[in-house]
């Protein structure tokens, strides 16, 4: 490519720690329309941003899972890939603007009510009462940045603008420091392919962490057979419960919700009945929508792995297939850089990881907590010793925080 070029890499991890806020709050929001539901309307949040990533998620994850068949693992995380490529999107002008915001499905948004939305959304999580869900964003240049660009960092992504050291090792060391340290140790090699040539990168780190409501006791957790995709069968040690949860089943799955201390977020798995491709196709947000209101309480005794996904993506090409093309050989970023001509995007990546334990959803040992009664009769039983999907979804939003499939469950 010839010019200068532009690498955007955005970090997704489940376990690190998130920066602290800007201490300036974030303009007036946008009156959300009549049309918003109660729920985002507490928050300033416009429906449509939530509309829109739940759709860009859901689809970008449809088009990865084409990529591999679906033979192996995938996490990703459609709220993070969401905030580095808005971030991404505030630096750039005319027809560069608008293919970033049509990929993400925001055209109909102003740009005011995105940012607006975005800090909002970033404030809910950092009002948990219990756990951590938290954000963290910078950037890096060799170019001289816009204050205007610096200060829509600042307000709306609690994000500061660094230097890049000249030194290409330097800078790779100082970021991958940084990212080390937002996420506990788990990413520490985020910049280790940064080209010499890079001028600029991007970064989004999210903290998840959380207990279940219910959590799993961890002496009934036993070894049974986890059926893979290719048939054959491996010995896993599957955690087991049988309590009173939302359950959803029709010919096509059957699927669970577990909820965490945090009521309003909640793991939802899915077992397909079916080959998982077959299923994948019918993974739309508009579906998931509508089989989120069809869950009615059932007493399920429930067995699932206790499994570790790590995941280590590029998604230039699946972004290429959803209509951001011309922005990876001629963009503008007049917005962000002083020189903005002959930037462009070279690539998009994305690290994910997550831990599912008897515990909850975090890097930690099992904790002493209350376990449910073991003399419920169970109403049905969900047994997930084959592939099944997950979604991690913030109830109170609609936000989908993460969402993956389980070929081969790693402890």
């Amino acid at each position: 490519m010839k010019g200068k070029m532009f690498t955007v890499v955005l970090m997704c991890m489940l376990f690190g720690g998130g920066c602290k806020p800007a201490e300036e709050p974030a303009s007036s929001a946008q009156s959300p329309s009549p049309s918003d539901s109660a729920k985002n309307k507490a928050y300033n949040i416009h429906k449509g941003f939530i509309e829109a990533e739940r759709r860009f998620g859901t689809e970008l994850f449809q088009n990865m899972s084409e990529q591999d068949g679906l033979t192996d693992n995938l996490l990703i995380s459609p709220y993070s890939l969401q905030q580095v490529l808005m971030m991404t999107a505030n630096g750039t002008e005319g027809d560069t603007l608008k293919e970033i915001k049509a990929a993400l499905y925001l055209s109909g948004l102003h740009d005011s009510a995105i940012n607006e939305s975005s800090f909002a959304l970033m404030k809910r999580f950092e009002s948990l009462p219990e756990g951590e869900l938290l954000t963290a964003n910078a950037v890096w240049t060799r170019i001289e940045t816009k204050p205007d660009f610096k200060q829509t960092i600042k307000q709306f992504f609690s994000g500061r603008v660094f230097k890049m050291d000249d030194n290409i090792q330097t800078a790779k060391n100082l970021i991958n420091q940084w990212t080390a340290h937002q996420t506990k140790g788990h990413i520490d090699d985020i910049a280790d392919h940064l080209s010499p040539e890079a001028v600029s990168l991007l970064v989004n780190a999210v903290y998840f962490q959380e207990k279940w409501a219910l959590p799993f006791d961890q002496y009934v957790t036993a070894e049974e057979h986890f059926f893979l995709p290719d048939g054959s069968a491996k010995k896993l040690l599957l955690m087991k419960q049988t309590a009173r949860l939302a359950y959803l089943e029709n010919e096509l799955f059957q699927a669970v919700k577990l909820p965490y201390e945090d009521q309003q977020l909640t793991f939802t798995l899915f077992l397909p009945k079916k080959k998982p491709a077959s299923f994948m196709s019918l993974f739309t947000s508009q579906n998931i929508k509508a089989w989120d209101s069809a869950f009615q309480p059932k007493t399920v005794k429930l067995s699932m792995p206790r499994f570790t996904l790590k995941g280590q993506y590029n998604v230039k090409r699946a972004l290429h297939d959803m209509g951001m093309k011309s922005v990876f050989s001629a963009a503008d970023f007049s917005s962000m850089f002083t020189e903005g001509h002959g930037v462009s995007i070279d690539d998009v990546n994305h690290h994910t990881f997550i831990k599912v334990d008897e515990a909850g959803t975090e890097a930690a040992a099992a904790s002493s907590v209350e376990t449910v009664e073991s003399a419920l009769t169970p109403d049905v039983t969900l047994m997930a010793n084959r592939p099944f999907f997950f979604v991690i979804t913030d109830e109170q939003t609609s936000s989908l925080l993460f969402l993956g499939f389980v070929a081969h469950p790693i402890e």
